[in-house]
């Protein structure tokens, strides 16, 4: 379309992506503290493997309270505006939880001190994810949006895939350590978390704007509305409806398969080493699906085949992993898997953006309410999971029919995506209505 020339890119646009997605990897860093040291925590803390367990899962459970507020705030006020009170929260709960050890030796205290900055934290990352398509609507050219979407996502994805192993090399806690060096292994990771958190934060503040001097591309006229009205105007729409499905089910089976991935291939004789390599696996192959798919989107002008891609491969992969005992088989799929499955994240962020009746100034607000959606999926989907496991001898456990069932609700999303997503990508909208910016 000829007007769209008339659009600035802006060299800038790509440092804005680059403190922004540092933003998104290194939130990761700090709801994942505790998880890859679990055992020691516990040792350190004298508490149960329970409310252990839950420092790290209260993070995503914010997602269910916050992103819709959080998200309505940022198409009101701004992306940069959202994001940096989600900074300050991050900064906050991540120099608190570094304190906190040095200034009481009360491990009562430090307990629900480090949960409640852990849900401080995730009520930070929340207000920082909701912008994953707004900020590129500010700064992007509207043919490199949904590159700017997978890049970002990719951000995130790529904090949890080393956030892990980094905690774990920071910490340092040998095998059979004792309380003493397990509590100067935690005490670490809680420091170095706060200077990493602390500079990058600082970077977002001095290098990020909310907008270029003149528009990147294509924006409607702001609407003003709030958090009441927005919702119920995303549910009258089949096609919203049936994204939020899409955030439910990606979400679910994702973590889904990580949470019982030792399990799944204990249950086939595997080790658990391995289990952790197919788990990697499927997080690595989403890391390099968000890099390229969606700018394959861009290429090709179309959204929906992407979308639909995500699920076709995903339907076989869970009952290959549910029912074939082949080790490298199972890496393969989960690499497979991860590779379309995760970039429908930033296809779905993507797609909302460009919704005639969303749109760029209700980005956030729609995104906000997809992960809060997505996160209901990723608490209870898994937990379904774990109930319809079967014991069986030696404490190995059977997740052949929750993941058949699993695959079902894959098939199921992939024919409402086929019937009621429509087309928003350039190439759709081009052909459908050339006349518009």
């Amino acid at each position: 379309m000829a007007e769209e020339e008339t659009y600035t890119r802006y060299g800038y646009r790509w440092t804005i992506l680059v403190v922004y997605g540092l933003v998104m990897c290194v939130q990761a860093f700090l709801w994942l503290s505790f998880a890859p040291i679990e055992s020691s925590v516990q040792d350190v803390l004298g508490k149960s493997a329970t409310l252990i367990g839950l420092l790290a899962l209260v993070g995503p459970f914010m997602f269910i309270i916050v992103a819709s507020p959080a998200g309505a705030l940022s198409d009101k006020r701004g992306w940069r505006y959202s994001t940096s009170i989600g900074v300050v929260m991050l900064i906050v709960a991540a120099v608190v939880k570094a304190v906190t050890p040095h200034l009481t030796g009360n491990t009562d205290v430090q307990y629900w001190v480090y949960l409640l900055m852990q849900v401080l934290s995730g009520t930070g990352a929340v207000f920082a994810m909701v912008n994953l398509s707004k900020m590129p609507i500010k700064w992007f050219p509207e043919k490199q949006r949904a590159l700017a979407n997978g890049l970002t996502t990719m951000s995130m994805y790529l904090g949890a895939a080393i956030g892990l192993p980094l905690v774990t090399a920071i910490a340092a806690i040998p095998e059979g350590a004792s309380r003493a060096t397990a509590t100067a292994g935690l005490n670490r990771v809680l420091l170095v978390m706060a200077i990493i958190m602390g500079v990058v934060g600082v970077l977002f503040f001095l290098l990020s704007k909310e907008a270029p001097p003149t528009p990147a591309g294509p924006e409607p006229e702001v609407e003003t509305l709030s958090l009441r009205e927005t919702f119920p105007r995303f549910m009258r729409s089949a096609q919203f409806r049936v994204l939020c499905l899409v955030s439910l089910v990606g979400y679910g089976v994702y973590i889904s398969l990580t949470v019982t991935m030792e399990k799944l291939m204990t249950y086939h004789g595997f080790t658990t080493s391995f289990a952790a390599f197919v788990a990697a696996g499927i997080t690595m192959g989403g890391i390099v699906g968000a890099a390229v798919i969606p700018g394959l989107s861009e290429k090709v002008g179309l959204r929906k085949p992407f979308l639909i891609a995500a699920a076709v491969p995903a339907i076989p992969g869970l009952l290959i992993l549910a029912f074939v005992g082949s080790e490298p088989l199972a890496l393969i799929t989960g690499i497979i898997m991860g590779f379309f499955l995760l970039p429908a994240l930033p296809v779905t962020f993507t797609i909302v953006g460009e919704m005639p009746d969303i749109g760029p100034k209700l980005a956030a607000t729609a995104v906000g309410t997809l992960l809060a959606v997505g996160s209901i999926g990723s608490a209870f989907v898994p937990l379904l999971v774990r109930a319809m496991g079967r014991k069986q001898a030696g404490d190995v456990i059977d997740y052949r029919i929750a993941l058949v069932l699993l695959a079902a609700l894959t098939a199921v999303a992939l024919v409402l995506v086929i019937i009621y997503v429509k087309e928003t990508g350039p190439k759709r909208k081009g052909a459908v209505a050339p006349e518009s910016e």
